[in-house]
């Protein structure tokens, strides 16, 4: 297949600003194994359908693209009506996905951390208005204004995204404990005054596991396995650790160059990197089919209360500014049909989406190994959106 492996540490800006304007990718390698079935149960007539389209539509852009690896799943009412998985999890050992092969989901990490904030405000141990310091009393005070969990949440606290310091020696080191990440950043100065400016930051994230765990009394880790991952029964998702590979997990691969964005003469696999030092903003893997339940659980009260779940479904408003994200997910604009709630995600070579429609219980997730062949053009938040026009309407989009 012509494979390389491309050596060292090379990041390019670009493939961040596509995560930060929630953008992605699907793809497929010839001669890899190619499988779609449609579920016909208690499903809305339309989406039914056109089950035939809606695999037209994800195996153009999965061929057009050279993808090497793809799952994508489409749960309407709690059914699946549609799964696909296609092509390589590992190309060199020829080993195909399945609905059981775990893809990394970088930034969908945030939707998991957000709801373990709104599980542990239910809970009473977290104040949404205290200042950081009461729960991470090592964290400096800023002259600038109070931090809050609510301002971390919604990516209003001034705090900065990742600078020159993401390089080899970030990548070759394992963090275990969310509190380690925090020296990275803690002594920059903001941003921006806090409440003041909408500014995406991963580190914001790994602050608020900081408080979480403090708050609750265990590792961050733990807590959202047991408040979230077991409550869901979702076996297929969890906090990745490359010391310990996962034999389930899909490899990595790129026809670009991840430090130029130059296209490559060939398909390249990605190293193993340890992506530790994000461990509540990007160190998660999971599977299509365990993102729909997860995404479908945010719809009703149930895994949340019922405030919990009003509070999620709104873009936050705090001092007059209003953000995009609430509580690790973007949320559309008040008064937008359907309402959309989604989180994308995209670490050297895979891109990652999930999309809820609230107003018709629908959830789609597309996940992939591969940076591929014109996939900076953004065809993974295209395409979950397609599926769902196609799926409610009954006719192509």
């Amino acid at each position: 297949m012509g494979l390389t492996l491309i050596s060292g540490v090379r990041r390019w800006s670009g493939w961040r600003l596509l995560l930060t304007c929630a953008i992605g990718l699907v793809m497929s390698v010839p001669g890899a194994q190619q499988t779609a079935h449609s579920s016909s149960g208690q499903t809305r007539r339309g989406c039914v359908a056109t089950s035939a389209a809606l695999d037209t539509i994800v195996r153009d852009v999965h061929d057009r693209q050279r993808n090497v690896g793809l799952s994508a799943t489409v749960l309407l009412r709690g059914q699946l009506v549609a799964t696909w998985s296609l092509g390589f999890a590992d190309a060199e050992a020829r080993r195909p996905v399945t609905s059981q092969t775990r893809f990394g989901i970088a930034s969908i990490t945030k939707a998991f951390t957000g709801i373990a904030l709104l599980k542990a405000v239910e809970r009473g141990r977290i104040d949404l208005d205290a200042p950081i310091q009461r729960y991470v009393p090592g964290f400096p005070v800023k002259n600038d204004g109070a931090i809050t969990l609510r301002l971390l949440a919604a990516h209003l606290a001034g705090i900065r995204h990742w600078g020159d310091e993401r390089n080899a020696t970030l990548y070759a080191r394992h963090f275990n404990n969310v509190a380690e990440i925090l020296p990275l950043f803690q002594n920059d100065p903001l941003l921006a005054p806090p409440a003041s400016k909408y500014s995406y930051s991963s580190y914001g994230y790994n602050l608020i596991a900081a408080a979480i765990q403090a708050a609750q009394g265990m590792p961050f880790q733990r807590f959202v396995q047991s408040a979230i991952l077991e409550r869901l029964d979702l076996r297929n998702t969890g906090f990745d650790d490359v010391r310990r590979p996962n034999p389930g997990m899909a490899r990595r691969y790129s026809f670009y160059d991840p430090e130029s964005g130059a296209e490559l003469p060939t398909l390249a696999r990605v190293p193993d990197w340890d992506y530790s030092h994000n461990i509540a903003g990007g160190n998660m893997s999971s599977t299509a089919e365990d993102l729909v339940r997860f995404g479908r659980a945010i719809l009703t009260p149930g895994l949340l209360s019922r405030a919990s779940v009003e509070l999620l479904q709104q873009r936050p408003v705090v001092q007059g500014v209003e953000s995009p994200m609430s509580f690790g997910w973007f949320v559309s604009p008040s008064g937008t049909k359907p309402r959309e709630l989604h989180i994308t995600g995209s670490n050297a070579g895979l891109q990652a989406a999930l999309y809820v429609f609230p107003d018709d219980d629908l959830v789609v997730a597309v996940l992939a190994n591969t940076w591929g062949i014109g996939s900076r053009s953004g065809e993974m938040v295209e395409l979950p959106i397609r599926l769902a026009r196609l799926c409610l309407s009954g006719a192509p989009q």
